[in-house]
């Protein structure tokens, strides 16, 4: 089954940055209620433009976010924040996004195995990130499973993140994306991946036409956690669509319930309207 993971809670974010730096935590318990409620199991929380005041920022902000009853990705460049997330956190927790480095791997692991967490493997070529091909990023992808196999780990704690180039940098981008998660289905099958599919339309216009078109390939070529706005109702409209199509939706219990909902709120939206109109004509 897909999982959806919500990334509004980005440092990335110039509006989000700030309200991290004002420690603004209920702004950040409303954005992620909002996720949750939206249907994201996984709430993504990237601190890394905080530098310095990282770390101690994870130290309130997860404890807080887990009290909602959020499951949480933290990713960051920064081993020792991935780490220290991981001794906070109380509830099932993923940490990355993390490429293939020893010395960095070989920081987490323990602790990533001892929190009976999951780690995403960043599937990318440290010398020449643009050459990328599936064969390449297969061969990649099998150093980095096999280390951790060799250390202990589950291959179902491991997320490969093959990663996605803007259409902008390289037309051929999406393919390759599709091309490359398909060789690891086949030769992979108990691995996990995850990707942010909206990086594909990244600096383009009409971002998440191109996104829910991509998204709806990528399911069906099996990716398992899909990193994106959960806010965006066509989005997700192309996620619950699409795994009722290939048959990932139980007797389409997601699709049912999601036209459900859809037709309780318009209701209520036309209700509300006309309650608006009476009281405008009296």
């Amino acid at each position: 089954m897909t999982t959806i993971v919500g990334n509004k809670l980005n440092s990335a974010n110039k509006k989000v940055l700030d309200r991290m730096n004002k420690k603004d935590f209920e702004f950040i318990r409303k954005e992620a209620l909002m996720q949750i409620e939206a249907g994201a199991e996984y709430i993504e929380l990237n601190a890394l433009s905080l530098l310095h005041n990282e770390t101690p920022f994870l130290r309130e902000i997860i404890p807080m976010l887990e009290k909602l009853g959020s499951k949480l990705v933290v990713v960051s460049e920064n081993v020792e924040a991935l780490k220290q997330a991981l001794l906070i956190a109380k509830n099932p927790i993923i940490v990355g996004a993390v490429e293939y480095d020893i010395e960095k791997i070989d920081y987490l692991i323990d602790t990533v195995m001892e929190k009976n967490a999951k780690i995403i493997a960043l599937i990318k070529d440290k010398r020449n990130n643009h050459s990328n091909t599936p064969e390449k990023s297969l061969l990649i992808a099998q150093k980095y499973i096999d280390y951790l196999l060799d250390r202990g780990m589950k291959r179902q704690d491991i997320l490969l993140d093959p990663l996605i180039r803007p259409l902008e940098e390289d037309f051929n981008s999406g393919r390759v994306f599709l091309d490359t998660l398909e060789l690891f289905k086949l030769d992979f099958p108990q691995v996990k991946t995850m990707a942010n599919v909206s990086q594909l339309a990244e600096g383009l216009p009409k971002r998440q036409l191109i996104a829910s078109y991509f998204v709806s390939l990528a399911i069906a070529k099996g990716l398992d956690y899909i990193v994106t706005n959960v806010l965006d109702e066509n989005f997700i409209e192309s996620i619950i669509t699409t795994m009722s199509i290939i048959g990932k939706d139980r007797n389409l219990q997601a699709y049912l319930k999601y036209c459900r909902n859809h037709k309780e709120l318009k209701t209520k939206g036309i209700k509300d309207a006309g309650t608006k109109n009476k009281r405008d004509l009296n």
